[in-house]
């Protein structure tokens, strides 16, 4: 199995070269052209694990992929995509099952997910430390083929939270926080901040330097809302603002236009404790579900498309202490879940 998958590996970088002459472009475009005789080398690696591979529906569309990771129903998935009504297919079945959210992590975006079943196939957990860069890996999916396949480009490492912003620039003043002006489209514009007013409260906080105001701010996330007040022409007011992303205000715009050349990006794409960086082309649609090694096993859980050659992969270690966590708290109310599926069961057969 692991010689045809290298044969194979060897056959991929062919196609890459092949493509670099040609000026493609698209990271999408190298996807379009992993042949069938490519990804057929690869079917014997993922046989296993795609046994334990789950699509997550949500409102009817497919919203990411998730894992199995108790026989008696429980699945791991990428949280942040969930919403609405929610069901699950497995890779045996061609319908639908629905599922209830039994447990959420907002530190590494993973929620479980519990379905009525029992006997599923466990996904096969890795061991080993995490994969060197260089080493090939494989995204299965429902079908017998893989996703994508690719390569980890980045050792695992920390994916830092973005950081929050007012969108303001203060004066040189360091003993008050006085706004020189504002940045457009931002949270400060969007509250009605103005270039003069003095900040003087944080969410209660006295805030009586320009440094203590930079701290304060960061401290927080994007999508934090915070109350200000404001000194303006002597005369002080709240003002509710809801913060933004430093990314927004210091973008790259040759980046952004470089990113957005492989397709669309995950929403949630940073904040993590630790992943690996590999090359697949995987749509956002498409995370949430196992990476595997030329042997097969499940080495992480691919958790945002972050960039054009960008993917990430929270390691098997994360994923699995993360996991034992939640079913922790959740395998304390297991009468509650039984009584949930019989509430089903009980309206499905009503109808």
């Amino acid at each position: 199995m692991k010689r045809r998958a290298i044969a194979a590996c060897r056959f991929l970088a062919l196609v890459v070269v092949a493509l670099a002459a040609r000026g493609a472009t698209s990271q999408d475009r190298l996807r379009d052209h992993l042949t069938r005789p490519l990804l057929t080398a690869f079917r014997e690696v993922i046989t296993e694990p795609a046994k334990s591979t789950v699509q997550v529906y949500c409102d009817g569309f497919r919203a990411c992929l998730g894992a199995v990771v108790r026989s008696d129903g429980y699945i791991v998935t990428k949280g942040s995509e969930l919403k609405g009504k929610i069901e699950c297919q497995l890779a045996s079945e061609s319908q639908k099952r629905e599922a209830k959210i039994v447990a959420r992590d907002e530190t590494t975006d993973l929620a479980v997910l519990k379905i009525d079943a029992k006997g599923l196939p466990v996904v096969p957990w890795s061991t080993d430390e995490p994969p060197a860069v260089g080493s090939w890996l494989a995204t299965p999916g429902l079908s017998q083929l893989p996703i994508s396949i690719g390569v980890v480009s980045v050792a695992a490492r920390k994916i830092p939270p973005p950081q929050a912003a007012l969108g303001i620039t203060l004066d040189v003043a360091e003993n008050m926080a006085r706004i020189a002006s504002i940045a457009p489209g931002m949270a400060a514009e969007r509250a009605g901040l103005k270039a003069g007013d003095i900040i003087r409260k944080v969410s209660g906080e006295d805030i009586k330097s320009r440094p203590q105001l930079q701290q304060t701010i960061r401290a927080r996330r994007p999508g934090d809302k915070i109350s200000l007040v404001v000194e303006r022409e002597g005369r002080l007011q709240t003002i509710d603002a809801t913060l933004s992303n430093m990314s927004d205000l210091v973008h790259d715009e040759r980046s952004e236009f470089q990113n957005s050349l492989g397709g669309s990006l995950s929403e949630r794409r940073t904040g993590f404790p630790l992943a690996i960086q590999h090359d697949s082309v995987l749509r956002p649609t498409e995370c949430g579900g196992p990476v595997v090694d030329l042997e097969g096993k499940v080495v992480g859980l691919n958790i945002a498309r972050a960039g054009r050659v960008e993917s990430y992969a929270l390691t098997t270690s994360v994923v699995r202490e993360t996991v034992d966590k939640l079913l922790k708290t959740e395998l304390t109310s297991t009468s509650a879940d039984d009584k949930f599926f019989d509430q089903q069961k009980k309206s499905g057969q009503d109808r």
